[in-house]
């Protein structure tokens, strides 16, 4: 390993294990092992938002320092809910601490069945649906925000950046990530003074022509300021295409599905988003910082770098071995109480994150981004407080 790569895995990795401000930290033996099952979309739908890469290289640096040994299973779930969940019941039965599946719930629902049998935990770096919260699934953790709060966050942005009317686009193609999730932002973007003036419904993923939709905008007396759709790309890059080639300069917002490299280019360009398109995901690589020296870090090493995703894989190896390390054990139960009771923890796409709410859902920075020259830029990085869905 060079010099400078191994100054940077010091710095990490000092800061890998949380903080004893943090985290009240119980005695921990030597090179404690940690078997980490991982069924993810390598391939398929989900592909472009896989954590594997960010779960490998975490790994490898906190094998590398040596205090702990993560044992990391990782198969291609083809992103379909049940090769994930037969993968899973493998990855259980092999004495794993914690397993995942696909982003949405169609297999994490089962699988968090599934490994509550084992007192197994059941992570996602990626998932932010609400259902995964519900009465009765006590032993998931994510490191994604739920997406009433990326829905907060980006009605915040939309009406600071002029936007006063807005058309949201729902489908029932990933639950209520692609259904609730704007209707959340339509209810953030009305008490914000803003107003939604039309819903409309799509079919699912997979469309490349949006015209019959783009006819019924412009219809609309007055044009809409701006349209919201949760959706994956190139679904989105394809719409925005195919907006500005209709002449409608709508902008354009959405939630994290739109955190793909390859977004203002299937958009046709920086004209077409520069300004013009703004969405909440989970991470920006501001430079020297933890997302960036991680991103940086990996990519010397050979790692496949798509978006701050890769963070959040990053960041699930890291809350669990910060949860160990807080529990004083290995005990995936114990480890689940630590991550529910001691934090917050330190990772990497945020400065912390920590789960001591009624729901157990996360709760750290949410990074609103647009685009400047084609390229992401970060437009403000907050904690929304007035946030639908979740009441005390």
């Amino acid at each position: 390993m060079r010099n400078d790569s191994k100054i940077w895995l010091g710095l990490c990795l000092g800061s890998l294990l949380p903080a004893a401000s943090l985290v009240a930290a119980g005695p921990v033996l030597a090179a404690e092992t940690l078997k980490i099952g991982a069924p993810e979309s390598i391939s398929g739908d989900w592909a472009p938002y896989t954590a594997a890469h960010g779960l490998r290289c975490m790994a490898e640096l906190v094998n590398e320092a040596g205090e702990y040994q993560i044992e990391l299973d990782v198969k291609d779930s083809k992103s379909e809910p049940q090769l994930a969940i037969a993968l899973a019941q493998q990855m259980l039965d092999d004495e794993v601490v914690a397993v995942s599946g696909t982003p949405a719930s169609d297999s994490l629902i089962p699988i968090a069945q599934l490994a509550a049998d084992y007192g197994v935990v059941t992570f996602s770096a990626m998932n932010t649906q609400v259902e995964m919260f519900a009465t009765g699934l006590d032993n998931f953790v994510t490191t994604a925000v739920p997406d009433p709060f990326n829905a907060a966050a980006t009605a915040q942005v939309a009406y600071d950046q002029g936007a006063r009317t807005v058309v949201l686009f729902v489908s029932d193609a990933a639950g209520t990530w692609t259904r609730a999730l704007p209707g959340w932002f339509g209810e953030v973007f009305e008490k914000l003074g803003g107003k939604v003036v039309g819903t409309v419904e799509y079919p699912g993923f997979g469309i490349s022509d949006w015209s019959p939709f783009i006819s019924k905008l412009k219809t609309m007396d007055p044009v809409p300021d701006a349209v919201h759709i949760s959706s994956i790309n190139p679904d989105v890059g394809v719409l925005i295409r195919q907006l500005r080639a209709a002449g409608m300069d709508t902008m354009v917002l959405g939630s994290d599905g739109f955190d793909d490299v390859t977004l203002a280019s299937v958009a046709g360009g920086p004209a077409n988003v520069d300004g013009k398109v703004f969405f909440a995901a989970h991470g920006y690589p501001t430079p020297g910082g933890p997302l960036a020296e991680f991103q940086a870090e990996c990519a010397k090493r050979g790692y496949e770098i798509n978006g701050a995703f890769f963070g959040l894989g990053g960041d699930v190896v890291k809350l669990l071995v910060g949860a160990a390390k807080a529990a004083g054990s290995t005990d995936p139960k114990d480890m689940l109480e630590a991550i529910y009771t001691k934090g917050p923890f330190e990772i990497i796409t945020a400065p912390t994150i920590s789960f001591d709410n009624p729901w157990h859902y996360p709760v750290k920075e949410v990074p609103v981004m647009g685009f400047k020259d084609g390229k992401t830029i970060l437009v403000s990085s907050t904690v929304p407080t007035d946030v639908p869905h979740f009441k005390e």
